[in-house]
């Protein structure tokens, strides 16, 4: 049996990411990284989450470069995107709107009223194969 890797497209990231719900939000501030698990919606070319004050929120106000990744995998194959960009807290109806527009369930229906979008400078994405 050979193993392949596979680049994925652009397009075929963005597809991967509007079927996963959950994936793991890096932040990095005074040089200290951290990963958060979050709960995502995919749209227009960027990724939405909600999240309420805390240290998520403190971390992506203080330094706004990101990485997002989702993945998914099985013992035949093995899938990842990265997104890699700026998040910025919403606050105006029109930005809003379209967050309220993705349709992002938490899992946790825990009061988080706070959106947040990632805008991309880069996304790439590789599936591998046993």
């Amino acid at each position: 049996m050979t193993a392949e890797t596979v680049t994925l497209t652009e397009d075929a990231c963005w597809e991967f990411l509007r079927d996963r719900p959950v994936g793991r939000l890096a932040t990095a501030v005074a040089g200290e990284p951290d990963i958060f698990p979050v709960s995502f919606a995919a749209a227009d070319g960027h990724v939405y989450f909600r999240t309420y004050p805390g240290s998520k929120l403190v971390e992506v106000a203080v330094n706004t470069r990101v990485a997002l990744e989702a993945d998914e995998w099985s013992p035949e194959v093995a899938t990842s995107v990265v997104v890699k960009g700026t998040a910025e807290i919403l606050e105006h109806d029109a930005d809003l709107a379209a967050a309220e527009a993705t349709g992002l369930v938490s899992y946790q229906d825990d009061g988080k009223n706070v959106w947040v979008r990632i805008t991309p400078a880069t996304i790439s994405g590789r599936r591998l194969t046993r």
